[in-house]
């Protein structure tokens, strides 16, 4: 009886110690006229405002006891609560029908008043009574079950089911929650047919506490004056608002340290002084002082006025750099110049010969040549359809032996070319490669026979190519700011913001260094045409860039962040008005390696147009044969950079190929980063396959832009410099960690995502196995995907024909071809193949119906 009368009472009215049951009574008061109450007032007991749930299943189905006994058609619950799959009856369907969901979904489904869940049913078909139905495919699909942040699953996670199946309790993987954390919902909702493969995600929700601000009586708060954290984190100081004091009084701090550890509600109360006005306080000390009398009264006056005098100097000579230029945040603004056209081009010097008539090159390391010459001319630029445009008057001399004497070449050079038309432009002295400059008539003739007339080095002969940035602008319309959540960035902060000992070179087209986003975070600055700290601000692509690497949290609210925002930016220019030679980017490389940079961001590469009508066994026989020289030069710029323990980062490139076409994806001594759009799936323009390491959002991903403004681009650009930041945070927990060390770690911590490309960058589970030292190598081989199939990245196994997969060697890391061949490179074979496949894609068109 006893029983009968509690369980239908709330838990909070009731409370159980020492083998008694106590219920809180309520509703009654003693009458006092007949009665006296010695008791007194202990607790008063919460309202509660239940609503009633009723779930209809209608005339088709009926409610499945056999599942369970604790399902109603009606249950009470509070306002605010929200449903979970524990109060949804389970239904089981009349013959002839199939239950196919309830209308609306009640799994999250915040009560506010009563409400009725209507079932839906689907009528089956009936078997025709002449077709044996058991030769007839039974269709299954594949169910992932994955985390979100804030707990772990127990039990299977990945299961092949029936096509329209619902999953049964059993089905589903027990989720545990991590402390401060409780379980709140699958998503999407694990009662509806399962019609495809599908990912549910068990999504957490943290236990929240508030830190208040409370402005005091002597000023006013500017911001969020409530923050909302999970239980233990602390905030950071972006978070924490401004104080605006009253006039006479100065702000002195909070009453109780913001930034500590929130264990419960905190209320912090600004503090404040009397503060009087600079002018005053100074005036009345001069006052003082001028009020004696005597020789000290007019020898004051006189230091006075000395003092004037040089302060007035000195503000007058610091308003210039040293070249008479304004200095901006560690950078100069580079001058223009008139060019052949009559229009303006950034100064960046102009193509010329660096050496004498005897071949001896100058004392600098490394020399670039710009890409215009004298008076703004542009160099003959040979455009190659599906290819990399290239300089016709240039060539690239590359000594196979990495301990051979450059400078020897160089004169050798001149000894076997001794006329003016022919010119050493550029050189690295520690790459070991010479730019020369050539007739455009000369240069096929040339590259066949230089290796026999300069017998006494072995080099390799390629084409100066011209390299362009990975992404635009962009044109969809995304949710501002979705990449910050995606890659859990907020979570990551409370282990680190990164550390100022760490530096992050962004390769690219220049910064507009007074951007708000950047200040007091530019160091090292360098243009390696003119060989000093005078920048362009280009067309915005290294703004954005470098903005999303390291640029400031200030703007988090709005969409826009650093993920790195406390480390080091040092901008490198290798863009000549809007055109990058491959030279430059070697030489911004390996300047970035020698200044200590701890990782470089590289979101510049060869582009491929039209290549993507190759089907991925033509494309994979094209990344076997050839590019290989250009990999050559990146397998020792890459060992180059390894050797200081500096990480390269690239951009995979957004030509819908092989992310082993681009010569500098082939080795592994980079981390190569493909882009991922809001969906979790490939972006439409990302390359993908073998040699691509991790994956980083990089559709519509909003961050700085030139004239102090915000802009949201697309590209694998984007995604590059998200991963770059992320390992500059894992440089400020370990800044020895090792490229094989970042890759793994970025590659086992990811998220899974669709199609063929590797998991998506998660920056807090990144800095956790690097905080606790877990390095362990996971291989790509065996790492599954959520319909099923093995992806095998870096062995190169690509999916076509819907199962079938190809096998795509990737390219060995160091291949030096015969250079009495010359150019390795066959493009017009390649040009064939583009232009044949192209006319089959069109005769199939017209086959098409209209």
């Amino acid at each position: 009886m006893l029983f009968g009368a509690l369980k239908h009472i709330s838990d909070n009215f009731i409370y159980c110690y020492d083998d008694k049951v106590v219920m809180v009574a309520w509703g009654m008061c003693p009458d006092p006229h007949r009665h006296n109450s010695n008791g007194s007032f202990f607790k008063e007991a919460p309202h509660l405002d239940k609503k009633k749930i009723t779930f209809d299943f209608g005339e088709y189905g009926t409610i499945d006891t056999s599942k369970s006994e604790r399902y109603q058609p009606c249950i009470n619950r509070e306002k605010g609560d929200r449903l979970s799959v524990a109060d949804i009856p389970v239904i089981k369907a009349k013959d002839g029908y199939e239950f196919v969901g309830w209308e609306p979904n009640p799994i999250g489904y915040e009560v506010s008043d009563d409400f009725v869940f209507k079932a839906r049913y689907n009528k089956l078909h009936e078997p025709d009574p002449d077709v044996d139905g058991t030769d007839l495919p039974n269709e299954t699909v594949w169910v992932t079950f994955r985390t979100g942040e804030g707990g772990l699953l127990k039990g299977e996670t990945s299961i092949e089911v029936p096509k329209g199946y619902i999953l049964d309790e059993i089905d589903i993987p027990e989720t545990i929650a991590n402390e401060g954390f409780c379980f709140s919902r699958w998503t999407p909702s694990v009662n509806q047919p399962v019609n495809s493969d599908t990912i549910f995600t068990a999504e957490f929700e943290p236990n929240v506490v508030h830190c208040f601000f409370d402005a005091g009586e002597h000023g006013t708060i500017q911001g969020n004056a409530d923050i909302v954290k999970p239980l233990g984190a602390s905030l950071i100081d972006s978070e924490i608002p401004k104080v605006s004091p009253h006039k006479g009084y100065k702000f002195a701090g909070w009453s109780l340290s913001p930034l500590a550890a929130l264990t419960e509600d905190r209320v912090c109360v600004a503090q404040y002084e009397e503060d009087l006005p600079w002018y005053k306080r100074w005036w009345l000390w001069l006052a003082g002082l001028f009020a004696g009398k005597g020789c000290l009264k007019w020898l004051l006056w006189l230091l006075l006025t000395l003092l004037l005098i040089f302060l007035l100097s000195w503000l007058l000579r610091g308003c210039v750099g040293c070249s008479g230029h304004r200095v901006v945040n560690g950078v100069v603004p580079i001058d223009t110049v008139e060019g052949s056209g009559g229009s303006y081009i950034d100064d960046n010097g102009y193509t010329h010969p660096i050496t004498d008539e005897t071949g001896s090159l100058p004392g600098s390391d490394r020399v670039v040549a710009p890409v215009m010459g004298e008076g703004g001319v542009l160099p003959p630029i040979v455009e190659q359809p599906g290819m990399p445009n290239v300089m016709a008057n240039r060539l690239f001399l590359f000594m196979e032996n990495e301990n051979d004497d450059v400078e020897a070449l160089a004169k050798d050079f001149k000894q076997a070319y001794p006329g003016d038309q022919y010119s050493i432009i550029g050189c690295d002295k520690e790459v070991k490669l010479l730019v020369i400059q050539i007739p455009e008539a000369e240069r096929d003739q040339i590259r066949q026979t230089i290796n026999n007339r300069i017998p006494n080095h072995k080099f390799i002969v390629f084409d100066e190519e011209v390299y362009e940035i990975n992404g635009f602008v962009s044109q969809s319309a995304e949710d501002v700011g979705w990449h910050l959540d995606a890659i859990h960035l907020k979570q990551g902060w409370t282990i680190t913001q990164g550390s100022p000992n760490v530096k992050v070179a962004i390769i690219d087209d220049g910064i507009q260094a007074e951007h708000p986003m950047f200040k007091g975070r530019i160091v090292d600055a360098y243009n390696v045409f003119t060989q000093n700290n005078s920048l362009s601000t280009g067309v915005g692509h290294g703004t954005h860039t470098a903005g999303l690497a390291v640029g400031s949290s200030d703007f988090y609210n709005k969409g826009a962040s650093g993920v790195a925002p406390n480390c080091k930016l040092m901008p490198i220019q290798v863009f000549d008005n809007k055109m990058c030679p491959l030279s430059a980017i070697v030489a911004g490389v390996m300047y970035a390696v020698h200044h200590d940079a701890d990782v470089v961001n590289i979101s510049i590469g060869p582009s491929f147009p039209g290549l993507n009508v190759l089907p991925v066994e033509q494309q994979g026989e094209i990344a076997q044969t050839q590019f290989q020289n250009v990999a050559a030069l990146w397998a020792r710029v890459c060992k180059l950079a390894a050797k200081k323990n500096t990480i390269l980062v690239f951009a995979a490139g957004n030509d819908d190929i092989l992310t082993s076409i681009p010569p500098e994806n082939r080795n592994e001594s980079s981390i190569v980063v493909t882009s991922v759009d809001k969906r979790m799936y490939p972006t439409v323009f990302t390359n993908y396959g073998p040699c691509s390491d991790v994956s980083a959002p990089g559709k519509s991903i909003y961050s700085s832009f030139p004239n102090n403004d915000f802009q949201s681009c697309d590209g694998t650009s984007m995604s590059a410099p998200i991963v770059t930041g992320t390992i500059a945070l894992m440089k400020s927990l370990k800044k020895d960690i090792t490229v094989v060390q970042a890759r793994n770690v970025l590659f086992s911590t990811g998220a899974d995502v669709f199609g063929w490309i590797p998991p998506m960058v998660l920056v807090d589970k990144a800095l956790e196995a690097t905080k606790s030292g877990n390095f362990e190598r996971i291989t790509r081989e065996g790492r599954s995907v959520p319909d099923g199939v093995d992806v095998h990245l870096h062995s190169g196994k690509v999916p076509v024909d819907g199962d079938r997969i190809v096998e795509i060697t990737t390219p060995t890391t160091n291949p030096i071809p015969n250079p009495q061949q010359g150019e390795d490179t066959d493009y017009d074979a390649i040009r064939r193949k583009i232009a044949e496949y192209k006319k089959k894609i069109e005769e199939l068109e017209k086959l098409l119906p209209n």
